[in-house]
Parts: structure tokens; C-alpha cells; sequence
């Protein structure tokens, strides 16, 4: 969906990399209740993720998520489906279910989207933060 696919674009350029056997990259676009249990075998999350308002088309951010206000933030979208449910729901769920088996910690890495649109192609501002983006994830798993 255009910009929406920037983290799985990053994912797959993450996946050419050599990385050390205890780093696993997971598509977040595959069965989100299944990912959870894939991600309760880590003490450490990093997640990259399109953010539609929240920061400018192209802006790549890192935040680390606090755990506690996760889990006490309430979910305003109706769930009609589980096409509905995204990361930070399945986090609070974990965290809700199962805390000592959650990660202890998570970092977000997003990039600001400007066209969610049918198709795989990038819109020219989220295309040149590619490259930068790529370069934060990396830094962030070299400080493991």
C-alpha cells in the first residue's frame, strides 16, 4: 500500500545483512496474533513501522516505549476483523496476558508516510529517508 510498506522494505534489507544468529527479522505483515508469540522469545524489540500522522512524510524517528503506558492506554478503534489489529495492540495484549514473557524493551523506529495508496511504490519523500532508516536499525543493533 505505496508508503505503508516501508517496514517491510527495511525488513527485507535487514534480511541481506549478516546478522548474528540471536537477531531474527519478523514481517509484520504476516498473522499479527502469531507474531506475538514469535516475539515473547526476546528480552529486546526493535520495531520500524510507517507512521501516518504523527511525524512529517520522509522524518524518520526513535522512541523507546514505555511499557507501563502501553499497557494503561486504552484502544479507541472499533476491531471488526483481525486485519484491524496493529503492533501496539498486540504489545498491549502480550504485556496484558503474559508480562514476564514480553520483551523488556522496545524501541520504535518510524518513518513519516505521505501516500497509502494500492501499489509498491514509494512516494519520493518516504524513498529518500530509505537509506537513513536503514542506517538507524543498524546502529540500533550494534549497540546489542
Amino acid at each position: 500500500m505505496g508508503d505503508d510498506g516501508i517496514g517491510v522494505l527495511i525488513g527485507r534489507e535487514l534480511i541481506r545483512y549478516a546478522l548474528p544468529a540471536e537477531i531474527k527479522v519478523f514481517d509484520g505483515n504476516i498473522d499479527m496474533l502469531g507474531l506475538l508469540n514469535e516475539i515473547t522469545k526476546y528480552n529486546e524489540l526493535i520495531i520500524v513501522d510507517s507512521m501516518k500522522s504523527t511525524v512529517a512524510s520522509g522524518e524518520v524517528i526513535i522512541d523507546d516505549i514505555d511499557v507501563d503506558k502501553l499497557i494503561e492506554k486504552t484502544c479507541n478503534m472499533p476491531i471488526s476483523s483481525l486485519h484491524d489489529i496493529d503492533i501496539m495492540l498486540v504489545l498491549k495484549l502480550g504485556y496484558i496476558l503474559f508480562p514476564e514473557r514480553m520483551p523488556r524493551k522496545i524501541t520504535l523506529v518510524g518513518i513519516g508516510i505521505k501516500d497509502i495508496k494500492p501499489g509498491i511504490k514509494l512516494s519520493g519523500e518516504v524513498k529518500r529517508s530509505l537509506a537513513q532508516a536503514i542506517w538507524l536499525v543498524t546502529r540500533l543493533l550494534k549497540r546489542k
